[in-house]
């Protein structure tokens, strides 16, 4: 989610660190030196944050524990 806009890159790029250039009227997202997807920009808000941390490693929940009585 970029200046509160959702954009999609797929799956095969889940947990990678991309680039998002931010223009008046697109935004382009690369990985590397490729160019993924140039998308219209439909907002106007500005960019709050310009480094984000990655996400966390998923929590193992209380379905993966034993409980003996």
């Amino acid at each position: 989610m970029i200046a509160g806009q959702r954009i999609h890159v797929g799956n095969a790029h889940a947990g990678a660190t991309l680039t998002v250039e931010a223009a008046d009227t697109t935004f382009r997202v690369h990985d590397g030196d490729q160019l993924l997807l140039e998308v219209p920009r439909t907002t106007t808000k500005a960019i709050a944050r310009f480094k984000v941390r990655k996400s966390e490693p998923p929590r193992r929940g209380s379905a993966g524990r034993s409980t003996e009585i």
